[in-house]
């Protein structure tokens, strides 16, 4: 079974590290990517929009204050990272 599905310990514990994980106010926009991306492997598939979801819901509160005036929604996770670069890179 564990080759099949892995270990449904990690798995477990990657949800709720990811679930969990949120940026510092002062961080570092390419390592909240780095930890987020890192635990998403350990997780299996949520599916795009629970991934875009939760990572939003991580991000610091400088970053959120500039996306809410981003106009538009996001199709891929890739895309809103790829903003929030951005987005990060302006304000610094």
């Amino acid at each position: 079974l564990f080759t099949l599905f892995g270990n449904p310990n990690e798995v477990r514990k990657g949800k709720q590290e990811l679930d969990n994980l949120g940026m510092k106010e002062s961080g570092q926009v390419s390592l909240y990517i780095a930890d987020f991306r890192s635990l998403m492997s350990r997780t299996g598939d949520w599916g795009e929009r629970a991934y875009i979801h939760v990572y939003r819901r991580g991000l610091a509160s400088r970053l959120l204050d500039k996306l809410a005036s981003h106009p538009g929604n996001f199709d891929s996770l890739q895309e809103l990272m790829d903003i929030i670069m951005e987005l990060d890179t302006m304000s610094g």
